[in-house]
């Protein structure tokens, strides 16, 4: 316990070392606003709404009391920076695409032992604007933790850091702001069920619906690059992989199509005004996809195993899914094995079986969404 006593009293220190001068930079980076979470007693959760790698900073800023973040193993694996990370902040580790056992144990821990602690409930960043849904299992964590409920939410984000975007921020209003605060005993009436329905409530975004009620700028030198992430079909020929991107323009390099992505985030050339709707659109594509038993495939690419955060690639060559298997090379992997599967960042996905942990890197000029939103079609298919 005095080992506990003395880690929190480091971590407390960098926490109010930083936390202005953070405050400042993302002032002067984003013109980020934010308002405090104020005076709540501790311990408790804080959970927010996840548009940009920038957001344990944009929450982290409002809260004078320092917390524990939940963030994405992979940052165990940056060399020098996870060492300072560790050392100054100690984040609790969780494995996307495995059920996360570990780390809500670590998130119940330190709560019992009077800490604050910080989680993205939608677990990965959006892709059209629009809060995900969250994991049924977060009500039991929360009720799990008997601590008091902050639930944080973040508007704009969406704008000035797409999930699918690369190389450079847009520049446009940013704000973040607490919704609600549930305290313990409020926590201890409502049920599991109730709960969820109240992050999902507090949380919900849908940064279109809001830019279309009341466009924003939002300014940039490549606001269309790397769409390419998100589109894998064209919308006019059907063509798999074939959008590429430059500046505001996108394009098919098989058909031609070409459309603008404006500064007020908006589609010009297209049937389709946002991007909200092209990704609905391509969701319902994966859908029929799916009923057909198409497989998704790509020329190249990487398997990697993680184990202790060390990476060690077990095989190269062709990458294809179907209905029954995931396969890179000549490793292949029985889909009814895979736990979980999700997104890593916008280039790879990571999945778990009961033996291993997995990260699938397909090759440059290959999407990697694809095998995301297959994958979930499947997994909603066998579930229902």
């Amino acid at each position: 316990m005095e080992k506990v006593k003395k880690m929190t009293i480091k971590h407390r220190f960098f926490y109010a070392l930083l936390r202005p001068l953070v405050a400042f930079f993302l002032f002067l980076k984003f013109g980020y606003r934010y308002k405090s979470i104020g005076k709540v007693k501790g311990p408790y959760m804080v959970l927010s709404n996840h548009n940009t790698d920038w957001d344990p900073l944009f929450v982290g800023v409002s809260s004078k009391k320092q917390m524990y973040f939940v963030a994405s193993e992979h940052i165990a694996r940056w060399k020098v920076a996870y060492k300072f990370l560790k050392f100054a902040f100690d984040p609790i580790i969780r494995y996307k695409g495995t059920t996360a056992t570990a780390s809500v144990i670590d998130m119940l821990r330190a709560v019992k032992n009077g800490a604050n602690v910080c989680m993205f409930a939608e677990g990965a960043r959006s892709w059209d604007g629009v809060t995900q849904q969250i994991s049924p299992a977060t009500g039991k964590v929360v009720k799990k933790a008997k601590c008091t409920l902050i639930t944080y939410k973040i508007q704009g984000g969406y704008f000035v850091s797409p999930n699918w975007s690369q190389e450079g921020l847009r520049k446009g209003p940013i704000y973040g702001a607490p919704v609600n605060v549930y305290t313990k005993e409020q926590i201890e009436s409502m049920s599991v069920d109730e709960i969820n329905e109240a992050i999902q409530k507090d949380l919900y975004e849908d940064a279109y619906a809001k830019q279309i009620e009341n466009p924003k700028k939002y300014k940039g030198k490549q606001i269309a690059y790397k769409m390419e992430n998100l589109l894998f079909k064209c919308p006019k020929c059907g063509a798999m992989d074939t959008i590429r991107s430059q500046k505001d323009t996108v394009t098919c390099e098989k058909c031609g199509m070409s459309f603008k992505y404006t500064e007020y985030c908006m589609l010009e050339g297209i049937d389709f005004k946002t991007v909200k709707e092209l990704a609905a659109w391509q969701r319902e594509q994966v859908a029929k996809d799916a009923a057909n038993n198409v497989s998704y495939t790509s020329a190249g690419g990487k398997l990697i195993e993680i184990d202790k955060h060390v990476e060690t690639v077990c095989s190269e060559g062709p990458i294809y899914m179907n209905h029954s298997t995931i396969a890179c090379g000549d490793v292949t992997v029985p889909l009814a094995s895979v736990i979980d599967l999700t997104m890593h960042g916008r280039r790879a996905i990571v999945f778990s079986t009961k033996e291993k942990y997995y990260k699938l890197l397909p090759s440059q000029e290959s999407n990697v969404l694809k095998y995301h939103l297959l994958y979930n079609e499947y997994k909603n298919r066998s579930e229902g």
